[in-house]
């Protein structure tokens, strides 16, 4: 049985996807409850721009400092977008940023603000691509100590 003096921690994990909008949109109408603190959690992950001398992506470092710049005004509009979707959802929250490994970010800040539930989406990729790819929710949930919901497209 639930404490119901202890406030509820919860982080959402949100990339500004679609299916991400509809993980927010499933926890309001199933879970959220007025006095829970809730986190939304976007990271940026700028390994791929870092890459460059690849065979896929010329030396030259203005065009890196360009893909990062571009990145980045994506993830201050991503940020905006996110509180707006708060809002507009009646959800009273904050919106954070964290930068590396989407997976990594989400387990470890979830650790450091201690929160009791992560809420995530899934993109439903299928298992070759999951596989080559890797999976933020699979590594989420297989790495984090607290409840995790993995909400469907």
């Amino acid at each position: 049985m639930a404490d119901k003096g202890k406030q509820r921690k919860i982080l959402i994990a949100m990339d500004g996807s679609e299916y991400s909008e509809g993980a927010l949109k499933w926890f309001v109408n199933h879970l959220y409850q007025k006095d829970d603190d809730v986190t939304v959690l976007h990271v940026t992950d700028h390994r791929s721009s870092a890459s460059y001398g690849s065979n896929w992506m010329p030396v030259d470092p203005t065009f890196v400092h360009t893909a990062f710049k571009e990145e980045e005004e994506k993830a201050k509009i991503t940020i905006k977008k996110l509180d707006a979707i708060l809002m507009d959802a009646g959800v009273q929250g904050n919106v954070v940023r964290a930068h590396g490994d989407p997976g990594e970010q989400i387990v470890k800040t979830s650790e450091e603000l201690g929160v009791t539930m992560i809420i995530i989406a899934c993109r439903g990729l299928g298992k070759i691509r999951r596989t080559i790819m890797g999976s933020v929710s699979d590594y989420v949930v297989h790495h984090s100590s607290i409840p995790v919901v993995v909400c469907r497209h």
